[in-house]
Parts: C-alpha cells; sequence; structure tokens
C-alpha cells in the first residue's frame, strides 16, 4: 500500500499524517463522492483511506461499474492507474475537505508536496 497525502480542497491546508503530529492535534477530513456520500477520518494514516474507504477504490467506482464479486485490490489498482495515467475530461474524482461546508465539485484534489508533514 502507498503512502498518500493531498490538499483539502476547501481550505489548501495538508490533509495531515495523525501519528506524525505528535502534541499537535491533528484536524477531522471527509471525503465526497459525486452522488453526496461523505467519509469522515479524525485519524488520517497517509494511505489514501479515509473513514474506511480507500480514495482509489472511490475514484475507480466512480468512474467505472463493477459486480458485486470484484475486491478493493483491483478497485484499487484501476483507480491508481485513472490518477496517474487515463484521467480525462470526463473522470469523476472524490472531493477531500477539512469541513462539511462543502459541496461537490468535479476537479481532483492536488497531492500535498510536503506529504503531510509539518512544515
Amino acid at each position: 500500500m502507498g503512502y498518500f497525502s493531498f490538499v483539502a480542497q476547501n481550505s489548501n491546508k495538508s490533509i495531515l499524517i495523525y501519528y506524525l503530529c505528535g502534541e499537535i492535534r491533528q484536524g477531522t477530513y471527509f471525503m465526497w463522492d459525486n452522488t453526496g456520500r461523505i467519509w469522515k477520518e479524525s485519524e488520517y494514516e497517509g494511505y489514501g483511506e479515509f473513514g474506511g474507504k480507500d480514495y482509489y477504490v472511490l475514484l475507480a467506482e466512480m468512474n467505472k461499474y463493477y459486480d458485486e464479486d470484484i475486491d478493493d485490490d483491483i478497485k484499487r489498482s484501476d483507480g491508481i492507474e485513472i490518477a496517474f495515467n487515463t484521467h480525462n475530461e470526463n473522470t469523476l474524482y472524490p472531493n477531500l475537505t477539512d469541513s462539511l461546508k462543502w459541496e461537490w465539485i468535479n476537479k481532483a484534489p492536488k497531492d500535498c508536496p510536503n506529504q503531510g508533514f509539518f512544515y
């Protein structure tokens, strides 16, 4: 599993890695899909999972149809492929925010250049 950190789309602030934060409290983050579902994450560990849902699995599910028997490893690989190699103007993206005051937009979140470390 890869290590991923993003920038919250509503605030343009890094989604901080929970276990590296020491005494400084990390915020709560939200992942949104285009149908209004939201996943809440209070202890982001840097592996792309928000509220028990993997970002890249959700990206794949938003862009491809899967039978029920397809496992998340295949979906995750498809999502990484979409994110880094095959995205286009029709690609739908999960949104990542640090607030519930948000309305989904079809724009990919930026990668955090500092990978969620304090700077």
